[in-house]
């Protein structure tokens, strides 16, 4: 919950995500009605969410039927289609980077093994630069 409301009257409660971000709702002094809002409107659908579950729920067990939930003004569709790209290109940044370890595991093992026989040899054999290609493989995987 977020310290300070802006509402001197304390009609509003705020919620601060560990991101940050701030959700606020409001209470209608004159009618029964709710506003919620936020800077980001992805931010908002864990307290749309709840809230209106509870609304249910607590209707529900006051046998009122005809309560209602709405929605007033345009749909914020250049938002929600903003998010959902967003979300789609970290999806696939994501698969990118599992990829690009993966590739870089398989060749640190592959070193490794490399590495593994060439001290098992009797007879000792230059490494030809194989335990510096480890480390610069370890480092890339590392970093990834």
């Amino acid at each position: 919950f977020s310290a300070k409301t802006e509402d001197k009257d304390g009609n509003s409660l705020a919620f601060q995500f560990l991101s940050g971000a701030k959700v606020t709702v409001l209470a209608s002094k004159t009618s029964q009605r709710y506003r919620i809002q936020s800077d980001s409107f992805e931010d908002m659908w864990l307290v749309v969410k709840e809230l209106v579950q509870r609304f249910d729920q607590h209707f529900s067990k006051l046998g009122i039927k005809d309560f209602k939930k709405s929605f007033s003004g345009p749909m914020p569709l250049q938002e929600y289609f903003l998010s959902v790209d967003n979300h789609f290109q970290l999806r696939v940044s994501a698969q990118q980077y599992q990829d690009l370890l993966s590739e870089r595991a398989v060749q640190f093992r592959a070193i490794q093994r490399r590495l593994l026989t060439r001290f098992k040899d009797k007879t000792p054999a230059p490494l030809q630069n194989l335990d510096s290609l480890l480390d610069a493989t370890y480092n890339q995987v590392r970093d990834t």
